[in-house]
């Protein structure tokens, strides 16, 4: 085994992009939206220069299933990752707000 230094060592935000059958007994996010936020989290990120040491990636279940919305995680180093259940068009720009927010907050101590 090896271990190495990730590129998105600042941070990592998981999207779940779970997509159960219909009529199971649990919800998905994939069926929500976690692509495209996905998607348009990566650009927005790309635009602004911040890509590389931020990394969004689109996940399997993160056992938080809600009837309506995505589930994101934030991680940042050794930090306790924030979990966020969001609207992926309406919570958006919040979202790429706080995942900013994060770094901006790091640097400045």
């Amino acid at each position: 085994m090896q271990r190495i230094k990730p590129r998105w060592s600042e941070r990592i935000v998981l999207v779940c992009n779970n997509c159960r059958v219909p009529g199971a007994r649990k919800p998905s996010c994939g069926h929500h939206g976690a692509e495209e936020l996905r998607n348009w989290l990566k650009d927005r990120l790309k635009e602004s220069g911040d890509w590389g040491g931020i990394r969004v990636v689109t996940t399997s279940c993160l056992d938080v299933c809600p009837e309506v919305g995505v589930t994101v995680s934030i991680q940042e180093d050794q930090e306790e990752p924030e979990l966020w259940i969001l609207d992926p068009e309406k919570d958006r720009e919040i979202l790429l707000t706080r995942i900013r927010k994060q770094g901006d907050e790091k640097a400045n101590g």
